[in-house]
């Protein structure tokens, strides 16, 4: 007799499942693996999310809502909203090697799920936009009163940073020296002074 599903914390399961997603990738995330990091049985687990890919979506909205909603809170909250944006790009050379070694969780679902899951993908493409769309309001809000002087279009200046985003997550496995990894972001973030 299976017995009644465990109750748990779905906000704790979420933050663990999808840091060990993002840590293997999806297709190397068994489900022994994922009932392990939770300490949960399958059929409480599964009693909420329906799916390891559910599991998965769930994870991955849930982190990614949390951390747009705080990277535009302190956008809002600046009086120097580029330096947040700045800032952003600068956390990645004092984040750990096992860090750098993750890279950017959207760009790996990119990578991971084209041409095999349109669904998975295009929610990785949707929180990349919508940085997109926060870096592209700060310019024009910037431009506007004259604080960046950079004269190129907004949206192309955020396009700009989100490809920069996605590459740098990359170049970062291969620049492991900090002093090196240091010179190439602020080589970009040039072009938003």
């Amino acid at each position: 007799m299976a017995g009644r599903p465990k109750i748990f914390n779905q906000e704790e399961v979420l933050d663990k499942t999808i840091n060990l997603f993002w840590e293997n990738g999806y297709e190397a995330t068994g489900t022994t693996a994922l009932l392990k990091e939770v300490n949960l049985n399958k059929g409480s687990l599964y009693h909420t999310f329906k799916s390891k890919k559910q599991l998965f979506l769930a994870g991955l909205n849930h982190m990614e809502r949390k951390a747009l909603q705080g990277f535009e809170e302190a956008l809002t909250n600046s009086e120097q909203p580029i330096e947040v944006i700045r800032g952003l790009f600068l956390g990645i050379v004092d984040s750990s090697y096992d860090e750098n070694c993750k890279g950017c969780i959207l760009g790996n679902t990119l990578m991971e799920f084209t041409g095999k899951d349109d669904e998975a993908k295009d929610v990785a493409a949707g929180f990349l936009r919508e940085l997109e769309s926060l870096f592209e309001k700060t310019i024009t809000q910037e431009q506007e009163k004259g604080v960046l002087t950079s004269t190129e279009k907004a949206s192309d200046l955020a396009k700009y940073l989100i490809n920069f985003w996605n590459g740098i997550n990359i170049s970062r496995r291969i620049y492991t020296d900090k002093q090196e990894l240091l010179q190439m972001i602020n080589f970009h973030l040039k072009i938003i002074k």
